[in-house]
C-alpha cells in the first residue's frame, strides 16, 4: 500500500476538509500519516497521527523534518507557509508533493487583523510570489474555481462540497433559533448577525466555531447591552455541529464583502441546505452563483443589518418546508468529489 503524509501546521486537526474529506477518502488506498498541531484528531481511524507541538515556527520546523525524513510516497500539505518546506521536500525526496489551496491567500492577508496594516500589502505581494513558486515546483489543487485566477495554468479543483455520508437525517419536527457555523469573526459577520437578531423577532442565536477571546468578550458584552440570548459553543466535531444546525429554524452565513470572501462559496451554506435548514447568506458572487437559485435560500446585501433583520423576520415554517424539499437534491448535486480525489492521488503514487 502506498504511503501518504498529510501535513498542516495551522489548521486544527479536525478541520473538515482535511480530516473528514481528504484523509477519509484516501485512507482506503493509502497508509496515511497525519501531522497537525494538538489536540489529536477526534477520530484516528485510518491514520497514524504525529503531533506538531510548540509555537508556529517550531511546528514549521517539525513539519519540514517530517517531510524530509518520512517514508512517504506522496506528501500533501494545506498551509501556504509550508510552501518552502514542500518545495525543499520535492527537490530532496523527488516524490510528488501536493499543495491544497483553501483560501485566496493574497486577498486574505489584505484584511487579516493579525498582520499590521502597513505590512498587509507587501505581505500580500509576497504571498503571490510564494504561490507562483509553488505553481512551478509542486502539484497544486484548489478548493474553489475562483482561486484559479492566482495561477497561470489550469489546476485540479476539488470543490469543498459537503461529504454527507455521515450527516444526520433532516429534522422533520419543530425547529427553533438561528445558528451560525464557522469561525466566529468580525469579517464573517458575527457582530452583524447579533445586531440583526437584536432588532428582529428571533429570540436566540447560537455560534458554533472557533472564537478568539476578544471576539467572544465583545459578543457577550454587546448581547447583554442588546438583551439578546446567545450561545458561543466554540469548536465542535463536525457531526456534532451538523446535528446542532439540523435543529435550527435558519442557518446564517453573513460574510462581509471583502476580497477573500467575495468569490468563495461558504461550504456551510450547502451543509445547512443538505440538512433541510434554510439559509440566509450574504449576496456575494461566489455564494449567489452556486446557491442563488436553490430552494430555501434568501440572499441579502453583505453587512446590511436591516436587510438581514428583515430576512430573519420572514423565516418561518414555510421557509423550512421549502428547504426540506430541496435537501435531497443538494445532497445529490453538491457532493465532495471523492472518486476524483482518490483517482488523482492514485495517479501520483503510480497505482
Amino acid at each position: 500500500m502506498p504511503r501518504l503524509l498529510v501535513v498542516t501546521s495551522v489548521h486544527p486537526s479536525d478541520d473538515p476538509r482535511i480530516r473528514e474529506k481528504h484523509i477519509r477518502t484516501l485512507a482506503e488506498t493509502f497508509d496515511v500519516t497525519y501531522a497537525s498541531k494538538p489536540p489529536a484528531p477526534t477520530d484516528q481511524n485510518g491514520l497514524r497521527w504525529r503531533s506538531l507541538g510548540g509555537g508556529r515556527f517550531r511546528r514549521w520546523l517539525t513539519a519540514l523534518r517530517l517531510m524530509l525524513t518520512s517514508h512517504a510516497d506522496v506528501i500533501a500539505f494545506h498551509d501556504p507557509e509550508l510552501i518552502p518546506a514542500g518545495i525543499l521536500a520535492r527537490w530532496v525526496r523527488r516524490i510528488p508533493v501536493v499543495f491544497d489551496l483553501h483560501e485566496n491567500v493574497p486577498a486574505q492577508v489584505l484584511t487579516k487583523t493579525s498582520v499590521p496594516s502597513l505590512l498587509r500589502f507587501p505581505v500580500s505581494v509576497a504571498a503571490r510570489f510564494w504561490i507562483a513558486w509553488a505553481e512551478r515546483a509542486l502539484e497544486v489543487t484548489l478548493a474553489e474555481d475562483g482561486y484559479g485566477s492566482l495561477f497561470r495554468s489550469e489546476r485540479p479543483v476539488f470543490p469543498n462540497y459537503p461529504d454527507t455520508a455521515n450527516f444526520p437525517v433532516p429534522e422533520t419536527g419543530p425547529r427553533s433559533g438561528v445558528v451560525y457555523v464557522g469561525d466566529v469573526t468580525e469579517q464573517r459577520g458575527a457582530m452583524t448577525l447579533l445586531e440583526a437578531v437584536a432588532t428582529s423577532g428571533a429570540t436566540a442565536v447560537t455560534y458554533v466555531g472557533r472564537c478568539s477571546d476578544d471576539v467572544r468578550s465583545r459578543l457577550l458584552d454587546r448581547s447583554t447591552q442588546l438583551g439578546v440570548e446567545i450561545e458561543i459553543l466554540g469548536w465542535k466535531p463536525h457531526q456534532e455541529a451538523m446535528a446542532i444546525a439540523s435543529g435550527a429554524l435558519v442557518g446564517v452565513s453573513p460574510l462581509h464583502n471583502v476580497p477573500n470572501y467575495r468569490h468563495s462559496l461558504p461550504t456551510k451554506t450547502l451543509e445547512y441546505l443538505a440538512l433541510g435548514t434554510p439559509v440566509i447568506a450574504s449576496d456575494l458572487p461566489g455564494t449567489s452563483s452556486v446557491i442563488g437559485g436553490l430552494p430555501g435560500v434568501c440572499l441579502v446585501e453583505a453587512g446590511n443589518v436591516p436587510a438581514l433583520r428583515a430576512a430573519l423576520d420572514a423565516a418561518d415554517d414555510a421557509f423550512v418546508a421549502e428547504a426540506m424539499t430541496g435537501a435531497a437534491e443538494v445532497r445529490r448535486r453538491y457532493q465532495w468529489p471523492e472518486v476524483a480525489v482518490a483517482d488523482y492521488y492514485a495517479s501520483l503514487a503510480g497505482v
